[in-house]
């Protein structure tokens, strides 16, 4: 049954982590449950934001603080990465904390703007944040962390601290909240050989406060209201090839990055799976829409690009390399500044098409998703040079004559 619980209230409710024997072990004649350990949900926070943001007018908005301990069972290994998940009726996750995490990460204060965006300063607080951390689903009713081992040692038992803004339909008072985790095992050791991960969902419902709590009241005086937004938000189109798991992940955490913490218009082909589509028109539909056409550098990419990788391979990619190519040889003056190259983590200005001119002409390497670590990509795609050009004198400057000497 769920349980209800006001705000700021311990809440003895945990999602129990399995191991599932499959039948396999011959003392048992049919499949057999294993307690490995438990994601136990500690003391969560709830905070109206007031006044209601002017860019939320018709719904409420709130913050919600969520701790979390993995607990696991005396001698049970650690896993090699576990993800905890949050999908809340009725409601839309706008930002949330820790994002991607690929270092260690100092204590950090954040402060929610009037888009409920997490920007540093005086409000709420991260702990020190190990890597790996991925994050998933802003934007949507499902908030998911995945945490993933630096080591062979496997993920670190014990606390974790995540926080969210996100809005419901004006006067909701409840929020029912289903809690999913999954993990897995170090491949190719004994007990991933013999066991297969599972868990056991749980649910909670969690009152909506209908007043401004203590933390709210940090948060409002003397908070300056940012910069408004551009008119219109730049349109991205992310253009990749599936190399490899490691990095299709990367591109996604790099999508999700402009998106969540830039702000941007992001499009992207795994995003766009909710129905049987052509994907050659759909390609077209996206390159030609977009502002900026990002094409990440890689192995496959180049090679596909150069004529070195024929055939039915990444037919996909071919044919979006294609209309890159022709719209370039078409108009060069405007999409030779449309069409950007991007290096990510991991990879090197080599792996860029020779098409792009990457001897002659910019590429952009981004060398974290943070907004330091993407400064250039970031200045070019919001028209944010570094240097601003300065107001010329009314007057040119008048010489005097000089005798002939």
């Amino acid at each position: 049954m769920p349980i209800e619980s006001p705000f700021d209230e311990e809440i003895p409710i945990a999602v129990r982590l399995l191991l599932d024997d499959g039948g396999q072990r011959a003392v048992h004649t049919s499949s057999c449950l294993i307690a490995f350990g438990a994601l136990q949900m500690r003391g969560w926070q709830i905070h109206r934001v007031t006044p209601r943001p002017e860019n939320f007018s018709d719904r409420d908005a709130y913050l919600l603080k969520i701790n979390y301990d993995l607990l696991l069972e005396p001698g049970a290994p650690g896993p090699s990465w576990f993800e905890v998940g949050f999908a809340m009726s009725a409601a839309v996750v706008v930002d949330a904390i820790p994002g991607c995490v690929l270092e260690p990460q100092q204590p950090k204060s954040y402060v929610p703007d009037p888009f409920l965006v997490f920007t540093p300063g005086v409000g709420v607080s991260l702990p020190v944040t190990y890597p790996m951390v991925d994050l998933f689903g802003i934007g949507g009713p499902e908030v998911r962390w995945r945490h993933t081992a630096a080591s062979a040692g496997g993920v670190r038992p014990g606390a974790y601290t995540a926080w969210a803004t996100l809005v419901v339909p004006a006067g909701c008072a409840e929020l029912a909240v289903d809690i999913t985790a999954r993990f897995d095992l170090s491949a190719g050791s004994e007990a991933a050989q013999l066991y297969e991960p599972t868990a056991e969902p749980a649910n909670v419902v969690l009152k909506l406060p209908d007043s401004m709590s203590v933390l709210e009241r940090t948060l409002r005086p003397g908070r300056e209201r940012p910069a408004a937004r551009p008119p219109q938000t730049p349109r991205v189109f992310i253009s990749y090839t599936h190399d490899d798991q490691a990095h299709l992940e990367a591109v996604l955490h790099f999508a999700e990055f402009l998106s969540a913490r830039c702000g941007l218009d992001v499009h992207v082909d795994r995003w766009d799976l909710d129905r049987r589509r052509n994907w050659y028109l759909w390609a077209i539909d996206q390159i030609t829409a977009a502002d900026f056409v990002l094409v990440i550098a890689s192995a496959d990419c180049k090679r596909v690009a150069d004529g070195k990788l024929g055939g039915l391979a990444n037919r996909g990619m071919q044919s979006e390399l294609s209309v890159l190519m022709d719209q370039l040889h078409n108009d060069r003056d405007t999409w030779l500044g449309k069409i950007l190259p991007v290096v990510l983590p991991g990879h090197s200005a080599a792996e860029i098409p020779l098409f792009l001119q990457p001897g002659i002409a910019d590429f952009y390497v981004v060398s974290e998703y943070t907004v330091d670590g993407a400064e250039d990509l970031l200045r070019v795609i919001t028209r944010q040079p570094i240097h601003a050009r300065p107001q010329p004198n009314s007057e040119v400057v008048r010489l005097p004559n000089r005798p002939w000497t």
